[in-house]
């Protein structure tokens, strides 16, 4: 029995198996079954060339028109070329390998027959060239179709058209129709880019290419930024993932196909992100965070920001701001911003109770009460401990979520730090030991003349000696850092000539507003009437250069180029050796020098209450690039509004310091955003010193820097040279 059970057992096992392998055999066979996808022409005479495209094809092939015999020129995987048989007529196309006959299509025997475009593939507005026989007419034009949509006629014979690409015609066959006959030839793949995403970015940035007619492999598509070829990560039918060049700049966007190139949009190179500000550094859940800086999109899902490499979504953005609401559970750990896949790396970040948001004023001197906004403060004041820079400071008050602290004596420019039951919070940005002292001066001080309706000039050299003009009395005192006032070059009792000599042997003729700079080497460059004199160290004068006409301010570059301004209109730069160029200057202010960064002179326009932007490459202005209209508002470019501005200095790096006289105030401009804000603005007064909300002033003239970052400016209203330190 055991046997018998045994060999049953066997017999079913071997059936199973037969059963399998035909299935996998039957499997084998639909794989290899030949697909057409497309023939051409589908007309034409005795002979004509028929190209048979698709898969699966192999030598085992045989061909006959209207049941007709037709030899097979030529096999491969993916096309068969058969000759139209002669004597034939009119009817279907088959092909037959093995036991499997497959359909093609109808053949017309007739004289009009398209056989080949060329190219294939390609835009809109290109040129394509149509080839055959019988395309000439007694009774009208051929008319082409590609996909069904009308195509222009370039030129013809009878055997040759060039047509048109039209616009958006899509991917089908080409059709030439005449005297009422119709040939239908090869498909036309029509290609278009329809948009890129994003629009700006750098090297390494990934960008979304749509569009249709693409090559679905990623070796049939090139892809250039401006000419730089970049790598394709994807490929599809209607979209490409590519990664720009290392080398990418600015310029249109490009794919070439089978050598057919379709242009796109212009990718425009921006550089990485920088991030200036983050608030709060620490916080729970819920905790709104700004994030400030430049070079953000404007576009949400174009930013993507981490912290302890988890993914906060951005819920309001501009180029230099984000915003986010932090979800809890981060952890501690660095925040980092990536904007078109360019990354910046931020402060840590500390998932906790305890955080502080902002504090007021943002600088000050020992003494000074400062309000610190946040959120988990103890809200008894022995048990919060402030530190300055280090320094324990007094803490007068206390809720959750504001302190009301006194900076200590020992006070120093740094961190606030606010301790609370333990834990540790860090302010966003650093405090500022800042305010004002008068250097010289003062209303009654006869060691200075100064008149108020005169903005004059001023520059400091590298020992932080100040020079100022006396208009009025055509002559040039120097302030040691001390206080000290003294006679450096010009007349003692304020004569007027064109004199070169050592000190009080020299004359000026100072015009309505001098300007006065200093270069690298302390020697001063001076604006007179219509040359520009140089003073050295030891007050030796020259004449640098003359016959220029009415000459204004002037001011060197980061360079050490000097660049002087005409009257109203004009300007000459002058090179190191002396070498002078004339500029294209239009609607100049005489009472601000300029400042030069990067080959851009930031100047007054003569209405005084805006600064233009001049492209020195290109000779063109931008108007109103800082501040619009009369008034006093912080904001982004036009939208930022001063009063009078009589001063102007860039700090070089990146800002531009003015003293925007009938506001009282000093103001700063972020060149890489055009942000105006507001350094300080004084009381009006007599010249009262200390912390920025203490301090008066009377009417601001010319404003400069020194290489440690204080500022100077003249108090025309006082009589006074001021020095502003922000450290």
């Amino acid at each position: 029995m055991k046997t018998h059970n045994f060999k049953i057992y066997g017999l079913i096992c071997c059936l199973v198996m037969l059963i399998s392998a035909c299935k996998k055999d039957h499997s084998k066979d639909v794989g290899l079954q030949p697909k057409v996808s497309q023939y051409y022409p589908n007309s034409g005479n005795d002979g004509t060339l028929v190209t048979i495209e698709g898969s699966g094809f192999n030598n085992d092939v045989s061909a006959a028109f209207a049941g007709s015999p037709a030899d097979v020129v030529s096999t491969s995987a993916t096309a068969v070329v058969v000759r139209a048989p002669k004597g034939g007529v009119s009817g279907d196309i088959t092909l037959k390998t093995g036991d499997v006959t497959i359909p093609v299509g109808k053949y017309t025997y007739q004289e009009l027959s398209v056989k080949k475009i060329s190219p294939a593939n390609g835009a809109a507005g290109a040129h394509i060239r149509v080839s055959g026989a019988g395309f000439s007419s007694l009774t009208g034009p051929a008319l082409v179709t590609i996909n069904g949509k009308q195509a222009i006629v370039v030129s013809a014979t009878d055997t040759l058209l060039v047509v048109e690409v039209p616009v958006a015609v899509g991917t089908g066959p080409v059709k030439v129709s005449v005297n009422g006959h119709e040939a239908s030839g090869q498909t036309f793949k029509f290609q278009a880019i329809a948009a890129i995403k994003p629009l700006t970015g750098g090297k390494g940035t990934v960008v979304r290419i749509s569009g249709e007619g693409f090559e679905n492999t990623v070796a049939g598509n090139t892809v250039d930024f401006n000419g730089k070829q970049a790598l394709v990560k994807e490929a599809g039918a209607d979209y490409l993932l590519v990664v720009a060049p290392d080398a990418v700049q600015t310029g249109p966007l490009s794919v070439t196909i089978n050598e057919q190139k379709i242009g796109g949009p212009v990718f425009t190179v921006v550089p990485p992100p920088v991030i200036q500000t983050v608030t709060p550094l620490s916080g729970p859940s819920g905790t709104v965070m700004t994030i400030t800086g430049t070079t953000f999109s404007t576009l949400k899902e174009e930013n993507k920001v981490t912290i302890n490499g988890v993914l906060i979504p951005v819920t309001v953005a501009t180029a230099s701001k984000l915003t986010l609401t932090i979800p809890g559970g981060t952890g501690n750990g660095k925040l980092i911003v990536t904007v078109n896949d360019q990354v910046v790396q931020g402060p840590d970040f500390k998932d906790q109770s305890l955080g502080i948001t902002s504090f007021s004023p943002v600088n000050g001197l020992a003494g000074s009460h400062i309000t610190i906004t946040g959120l988990g403060f103890n809200t008894s004041a022995a048990k919060n401990v402030v530190t300055f820079n280090g320094a324990p400071a007094v803490v007068v008050s206390a809720t959750s979520t504001s302190l009301e602290v006194v900076a200590p004596v020992n006070l120093s420019s740094g961190p606030i730090k606010v301790t609370s039951d333990g834990v540790e919070a860090l302010a966003p940005t650093n405090f500022n030991r800042a305010g004002v002292i008068t250097l010289a001066g003062g209303r009654g001080n006869t060691s200075l003349n100064l008149v108020a309706y005169r903005s004059g000039s001023l520059a400091v050299d590298s020992k932080g000696n100040v020079y100022v003009t006396e208009v009025e009395m055509s002559r040039i005192k120097k302030i040691a850092p001390d206080g000290t006032v003294t006679l450096f070059v010009g007349s003692p009792t304020g004569a007027r000539g064109n004199a070169n000599g050592q000190g009080t042997a020299a004359l000026f003729n100072f015009g309505v507003n001098p300007g006065m700079d200093i270069d690298e080497n302390d020697n001063l460059f001076i604006s007179d009437n219509s040359t520009v004199r140089k003073v050295t160290p030891q007050g030796i004068v020259s004449t640098f250069a003359s016959g220029l006409g009415t000459v204004n301010k002037l001011a060197f570059d980061e360079k050490g180029i000097l660049y002087v301004l005409g009257s109203f209109n004009g300007g000459w730069k002058f090179d190191k050796d002396g070498t002078r160029t004339v500029l294209s200057l239009l609607g100049l202010s005489d009472v601000s020098r300029p400042a030069i960064v990067n080959n851009f002179i930031y100047k007054l326009n003569n209405e005084e209450v805006y600064v233009d932007s001049y492209n020195i490459a290109t000779s063109s202005t931008s108007y109103r690039w800082a501040g619009g209209n009369y008034g006093y508002a912080d904001g982004i470019g036009s939208a930022a509004m001063f009063g009078s501005i009589n001063g102007i200095v860039s700090d070089g790096s990146g800002t531009i310091y003015v003293s925007d006289n009938t506001n009282l105030a000093i103001r700063k401009i972020n060149i890489a955003t055009r942000e105006v804000t507001t350094v300080v603005q004084f009381q009006n007064g007599n010249n009262v010193d200390g912390a920025f909300n203490e301090a008066k002033a009377g009417s601001l003239g010319d404003i400069t820097m020194d290489k440690k970052g204080n500022i100077y400016f003249i108090d025309l209203g006082n009589n006074a040279v001021r020095k502003i330190f922000l450290k």
